[in-house]
């Protein structure tokens, strides 16, 4: 819940009526958090586990009752297990990324069969407000996607009642990007903090604007402080020195993010930051800015994030990020079209590179290659990758089609992939499939 310490358009689909709902999961090894809106409504509400609408992290973890076939998540879980009555499977995030089997009472369990149970009863918790048919968008944030943990959330979506393209993915600092831009403009005219405590130390993030370019691009720095950790003050069980020694640590990573940069907010997350223990930290923040604490604005970024695939948000036409999980090239070809030369877009920089994926056919005039034309955004020259098809039957002109994908397997690295399609009755397929791979 993201509090102050101090002081459109349809885009896609024509038929998300105003009953139509998006959701936004925030998703780690520790625990996960859901918020949802409608097309219609401004802000997100986040499902909260109490009447008062304080605990909001359901604690990502399963238990399986001992000699049953009986199941519970969450709180219920840990409760289990503190009863000495089930078997607790946690890192459920990381086991399906692994795909290490996990064995519980001499039977093995698919670790992504674990993780879709785990989100399927969470979503369970979303009945109250909406049936998953009304779902028109879900967004699953996490800290740093890769193409193994994408590849897991894949498979375990797909066990469950939800049109796989109706999910997508995205990183915490994209949450927080989608998050900010929907917030009063006055509280991210400048550059943006965010401090995220968490058990492993404290994910530091700066976003900064420049205002130089059409559209505005925000970019991030980022820093871990792996030893900046949690601590218990809430009851003063530890002497007013290390409380003072802890604000000065603070107070320290702050002056180093921003002395000399204007920055409009700041943002503190994670439940480290509950309690008085940092009142010089607090008084330096608050000079000029605006400050907020609270744990729910990755899961509030994503459900925007969900919502803008629907409804275009006229701020974000103006607006892209370049975080490090976004592709910063823009990869084409010369075609011809109707007898007019044309570029074709084959992959858009600015998109998440996990999400970048193209497929298409082609006809070849008398060719035995395909040239690739990628184009940096950073001014740097455009470059021709060239893939050769060799052995490629020797056919008259315009008597070859292929079938082309382009998919990026990581940030910088990217996929091609030709098969031969032939042509017709007269020209069957060869069966000849090229692959090529190169690093942008």
């Amino acid at each position: 819940m993201i509090e102050g310490i101090k002081g459109a358009i349809e885009r896609v689909s024509k038929d998300v009526s105003k009953d139509r709902v998006t959701l936004g999961i925030d998703l780690s090894d520790d625990y996960a958090q859901i918020s949802y809106m409608s097309v219609q409504d401004k802000e997100p509400e986040t499902v909260a586990l109490d009447d008062q609408g304080e605990r909001l992290l359901i604690p990502a973890v399963l238990a399986k009752k001992y000699g049953e076939d009986l199941w519970t998540y969450g709180e219920e879980a840990l409760s289990l297990v503190q009863e000495n009555d089930g078997f607790l499977i946690d890192h459920l995030l990381n086991r399906a990324r692994e795909g290490n089997f996990v064995e519980v009472e001499a039977k093995d369990y698919n670790p992504v069969d674990l993780l879709a149970l785990f989100l399927k009863r969470c979503l369970s918790r979303a009945s109250g407000f909406a049936s998953l048919e009304k779902v028109a968008a879900i967004v699953i944030t996490i800290e740093e996607p890769d193409g193994a943990m994408i590849e897991a959330l894949s498979k375990a979506i797909a066990t469950l009642r939800i049109k796989p393209e109706r999910v997508y993915f995205q990183s915490h600092a994209e949450s927080v990007y989608h998050y900010i831009l929907q917030q009063s403009p006055e509280l991210w005219n400048h550059d943006v903090l965010v401090c995220d405590m968490q058990n492993r130390g404290m994910h530091v993030m700066m976003f900064q604007k420049n205002n130089q370019t059409h559209p505005v691009v925000l970019l991030m720095k980022e820093q871990w402080f792996p030893d900046f950790l949690p601590e218990d003050f809430v009851y003063a069980r530890s002497p007013e020195g290390r409380k003072e020694q802890k604000d000065q640590e603070l107070r320290t990573i702050l002056y180093s993010f921003l002395d000399g940069r204007i920055c409009s907010s700041v943002y503190l997350l994670g439940d480290g930051f509950e309690g008085d223990w940092y009142p010089e930290s607090l008084k330096y923040l608050c000079r000029g800015r605006r400050a907020f604490r609270g744990n729910n604005l990755y899961s509030k970024g994503a459900c925007y994030g969900a919502k803008d695939k629907l409804v275009a948000y006229e701020v974000e036409k103006h607006h892209v990020f370049l975080g490090k999980d976004k592709l910063k090239y823009n990869l084409g070809m010369e075609v011809v079209r109707e007898n007019i030369n044309s570029y074709m877009v084959l992959l858009d920089a600015g998109k998440n590179w996990y999400d970048s994926f193209r497929e298409c056919d082609l006809i070849l005039d008398q060719e035995d290659s395909l040239q690739i034309i990628v184009t940096p955004l950073d001014g740097k020259k455009m470059r021709e990758v060239i893939i050769h098809l060799t052995g490629m039957p020797v056919r008259p002109p315009r008597a070859s089609r292929v079938h082309l994908e382009v998919r990026m397997l990581s940030e910088a690295l990217v996929r091609i992939v030709v098969t031969d399609l032939g042509f017709g009755e007269f020209f069957p397929s060869s069966g000849l499939v090229w692959t090529n791979e190169f690093e942008l």
